[in-house]
């Protein structure tokens, strides 16, 4: 058995949510990460960040599993479903580097805390990096490799389909990230290019099995992988060193959201 994901970009626009909602009902997407949502639903099955930038969606009347557990950040939002945590993201380009930079140390932070569950992490990062199929690597590419390397994350994007069409031009920048022993159970990962989303951004879906599956769909840990650049991993722990007294404080403030979800769910 599998959960059909999917993830896009619906850049606030209404008849772009009203498709995506049609296209999970039709396709039966189990769970569904949407940045630039055009607004959030007071629904049990939809859960945002604080800045309602980036949501996820576990569509009840589909039989979705229903969420666990929900952290909420700035700019990225934790939802954990059977056992798996799926993290939504959205870092808008106009962001400085710094801020790009803060709001990683946070989301790694939260993935060292729910560690060892599982988890995915999907969304637009706005980063470029020929890791994921762009043609060149860009400042916050070169960041993000170093972030997801030293978390042992395993990049599920596949070949160079572009994800974000406009009239200026074509990007990858909504990126799939999976823990090793979770990449192993993600099948079918595609760019739906053909498919109209009324977004300059297209969808991305892929299925999560029950059970991990072998041969040539098993991925290789992000150490392992060929598109690692092995020799950012010591000036990630340098990195690291240097930032680690500020996961004190990001600790602190998701271990009070964590019981305090716990607390209002019971």
């Amino acid at each position: 058995m599998a959960l059909s994901c999917m993830q896009v970009n619906i850049n606030h626009c209404a008849n772009a949510q009203d498709l995506m909602i049609q296209s999970i009902a039709e396709w039966q997407i189990g769970v569904t990460v949407v940045s630039e949502p055009y607004f959030i639903p007071d629904r049990n099955d939809w859960v945002s960040d604080h800045n309602k930038t980036v949501a996820i969606i576990a569509p009840a009347a589909a039989g979705s599993p229903s969420f666990e557990n929900t952290v909420k950040g700035r700019g990225f939002v934790l939802a954990v479903l059977s056992g798996v945590a799926i993290i939504g993201v959205y870092f808008s380009p106009n962001r400085l580097l710094a801020e790009f930079e803060q709001s990683l140390t946070e989301v790694g932070a939260l993935i060292r805390q729910i560690s060892p569950v599982p988890v995915i992490v999907a969304g637009d990062f706005n980063a470029k990096s020929t890791a994921w199929g762009c043609p060149a690597t860009d400042v916050r590419g070169d960041v993000l490799e170093e972030w997801a390397i030293s978390l042992g994350l395993t990049i599920l994007n596949t070949g160079s389909e572009s994800t974000c069409v406009r009239p200026q031009g074509e990007s990858i920048v909504d990126i799939t990230f999976a823990s090793d022993a979770l990449a192993r159970r993600i099948q079918n990962w595609r760019v739906e290019a053909e498919v109209e989303s009324l977004s300059d951004h297209r969808y991305i879906r892929y299925d999560l099995t029950t059970l991990p599956v072998t041969g040539r769909n098993v991925r290789f840990a992000a150490g392992d992988s060929p598109k690692w650049i092995l020799g950012k991993l010591n000036r990630e722990l340098a990195k690291e060193a240097a930032i680690v007294e500020s996961w004190g404080s990001v600790n602190e403030r998701i271990n009070t959201e964590l019981e305090a979800e716990s607390q209002a769910m019971r």
